[in-house]
C-alpha cells in the first residue's frame, strides 16, 4: 500500500508493474501534510486490512534557498511535508501497531540532517528532526516490540535529483567516494532489511547510505 500526491500516472504504472510481477499493489491519493485526510485514510486501511507490518514515511520536498533570503512558505512547506507528515501518519497507525505488540516505522531521513547543506537550513533541519523523533520514539515503543529506525541516504538518483544541473551533478558525484549516485533500489533493499525479521534486534539507529 503506498500513497502519492500528484503522480497519477506513476501510480498506475507502478500496480501494473506489481500486477505482473504476481503481486499487488495499492495506490491511495493522499497528502500526508493534511492531518485530516492521513486519519481519514487510516481508518479505513485499518478496517480493511488491519494493524500494518510497517509504516514507512517517505514524503519529501525540497524549496531551496538560502536562509536570510527564505520566506515563510519555504520554510513551512518544507516542515510540513517533511516533518509533520512523519507525524501524522505514524500517530495514525501506531496505536493499531502497539495492539498486535508487532510493527516496524522506518523515517526517511537524509545525510543532510547530519552535516547540513547550503541553501537547505529549512530541509536540513527537518531531516533532523526525523532522526530525534526516530531515537526518542523507538524508546518509548520498544516495549511493545515495535522498532523505529531511520535511513538517512545522501544523492540517490530520483526525480529530486534530476533537477539538478549537469554540470553540478557531475561535481557532486566526483566528490563521493564511490563516485556515483546510488539507486532508489539500494535504498529500498536496505528498508527490506530494516523491515524484516533480520534486524529484529536494531532499534532506534540511523542508516547512513551515501556511497562513502
Amino acid at each position: 500500500v503506498f500513497t502519492y500526491q500528484r503522480s497519477h500516472d506513476a501510480a498506475a504504472q507502478l500496480v501494473h508493474e506489481m500486477a505482473a510481477a504476481g503481486a499487488h499493489a495499492a495506490g491511495h491519493c493522499c497528502d500526508s501534510a493534511d492531518e485530516d485526510a492521513v486519519n481519514a485514510l487510516a481508518r479505513n486501511l485499518l478496517v480493511e486490512r488491519g494493524a500494518p507490518h510497517a509504516v514507512i514515511n517517505n514524503v519529501g520536498i525540497t524549496r531551496d534557498g538560502v536562509f536570510m533570503r527564505m520566506s515563510g512558505a519555504q520554510w513551512t512547506d518544507v516542515v510540513n511535508a517533511n516533518l509533520n507528515a512523519s507525524f501524522y501518519v505514524t500517530r495514525a497507525f501506531v496505536h493499531a501497531m502497539v495492539e498486535q505488540g508487532d510493527g516496524v516505522i522506518l523515517q526517511m531521513s537524509s545525510v543532510s540532517g547530519f552535516k547540513g547543506n547550503i541553501s537547505q537550513t529549512n530541509y536540513s533541519a527537518t531531516k533532523a528532526a526525523m532522526i530525534g523523533m526516530t531515537r526518542s520514539l523507538a524508546l518509548e515503543l520498544a516495549r511493545f516490540n515495535v522498532r523505529v529506525n531511520a535511513i538517512a541516504p545522501g544523492f540517490i538518483a530520483t526525480e529530486m535529483t534530476q533537477e539538478i544541473p549537469d554540470a553540478k551533478l557531475k561535481a557532486l558525484g566526483a566528490g563521493i567516494p564511490l563516485r556515483r549516485f546510488g539507486t532508489v533500489r539500494e535504498v529500498a533493499s536496505l528498508a527490506t532489511y530494516l523491515a524484516s525479521d533480520d534486524s529484529a534486534y536494531i532499534t532506534g539507529q540511523t542508516f547512513v547510505i551515501d556511497g562513502g
